[in-house]
């Protein structure tokens, strides 16, 4: 467990497409408990059984046990489907005009034939099904793989520094993996993080952030500063547009930074991508003049700033992507990040992994919805802030 109380395997990033809340959400979602509820559903269509043995008038309501095969057959397996197309026929079979063992007047040896096809029926439609949810499950877990070779979860300390994640699709996407990325990785040049968004949702769009975090992940080890980084980054996205017509070329956005070590800095170098936060006190963005968004230098002036900013043990580094802070709840406001953090904070706050709980817990309890992929990354400086701060 990490020190939130949370579970230290959940970065917020796997099975994002699982939709939370009420009970009828996290069926209609696939959340696999959610979804247990719904084998009782077939139950419904033996309500009128007892009925129908109690008060002969109900007899008009016999044909309600038809359904509880293909019913059974929608939520569950062959096997139980046939168990319940056996209980059927067993029940008609059991009328006045067959075997004579219940006083169903209405039930022949002519409803059992009718019971056995309508039970045949569901048993094939189960078996059918079967195989789809069990091919759709392996998709599932491919993307999952895919999802979890192509941004890993991050651990909870990388080097000295704590470390806080979450990663969500758009509501209602299928996708696991989507146009943003981020990674933190620990190098001889210090701690380098970068936060980024590929424009678009499609496949391409994965291929691109793949390429691009591999990008990263090289470009750490070799490159000494910032601006060379990006243009690394730069022209790994031109290199994929290179081939692709004028109205199919991609962009990315992306937030670069450096903490190097022994030093008490943070640079940040932008490429079109929203500031990230530096905490001590309070909230205040790392605003600096961005180079334009990867695949795009053409566009742009030659040249960015790289800002440089002093750290304070304890201070945090707040990135994200636009996603976040674009998203909205139901009377059209956007989420205050800034607002929140402030609180949090104000409050004693300061661990990654709890603010990142009480982030989701802002987002959940306001009703705002993600209309684009939706990325946090904290990190939190070593040190006692309180204590620097005295």
């Amino acid at each position: 467990m990490g020190r939130s109380g949370e579970p230290q395997a959940d970065q917020g990033a796997t099975r994002s497409y699982l939709k939370s809340g009420n009970l009828l959400n996290r069926m209609t979602g696939g959340d696999p408990s959610a979804v247990l509820w719904l084998r009782l559903l077939p139950l419904v269509a033996l309500v009128p059984v007892p009925l129908m043995l109690l008060d002969p008038v109900l007899l008009r309501y016999a044909y309600l046990i038809f359904a509880f095969p293909a019913l059974t057959a929608l939520v569950n397996g062959p096997v139980p489907t046939a168990v319940a197309a056996v209980a059927v026929c067993l029940f008609v079979a059991s009328g006045a005009e067959a075997l004579g063992l219940l006083p169903i007047t209405a039930s022949g040896w002519p409803d059992v034939g009718a019971a056995v096809a309508v039970g045949g029926l569901s048993v094939g439609l189960a078996w059918i099904r079967d195989r789809v949810v069990l091919r759709l499950l392996d998709m599932t877990s491919v993307a999952e793989t895919t999802q979890r070779a192509i941004m890993p979860e991050l651990p909870e300390r990388i080097g000295t520094f704590e470390v806080a994640s979450v990663y969500r699709t758009p509501e209602g996407s299928p996708g696991l993996v989507g146009g943003d990325f981020f990674d933190v990785q620990c190098t001889e040049y210090g701690l380098r993080a970068v936060v980024g968004d590929v424009q678009g949702h499609d496949l391409t769009t994965v291929r691109v952030t793949e390429a691009l975090l591999g990008s990263f992940r090289e470009g750490v080890l070799d490159d000494a500063d910032l601006w060379s980084l990006s243009g690394r980054l730069e022209r790994r996205v031109g290199l994929d547009n290179r081939d692709r017509g004028e109205w199919d070329q991609t962009f990315a956005t992306a937030a670069l930074i450096e903490i190097p070590p022994g030093e008490a800095v943070v640079r940040v170098v932008l490429c079109g991508h929203p500031a990230p936060l530096l905490v001590h006190h309070t909230a205040k963005p790392l605003e600096v003049k961005p180079r334009p968004p990867l695949g795009l230098a053409t566009l742009g002036p030659p040249s960015a700033e790289v800002l440089e900013v002093p750290l304070s043990p304890g201070d945090l580094v707040v990135a994200f992507t636009d996603g976040l802070v674009e998203a909205r709840d139901k009377g059209g406001r956007a989420f205050p990040l800034t607002s929140y953090l402030n609180g949090h904070v104000a409050a004693g706050h300061r661990e990654p992994h709890r603010l990142r709980a009480l982030l989701r817990a802002d987002f959940n309890k306001g009703g705002f919805q993600r209309v684009d992929d939706l990325s946090l990354v904290i990190l939190r400086v070593p040190g006692d802030a309180d204590g620097a701060a005295g």
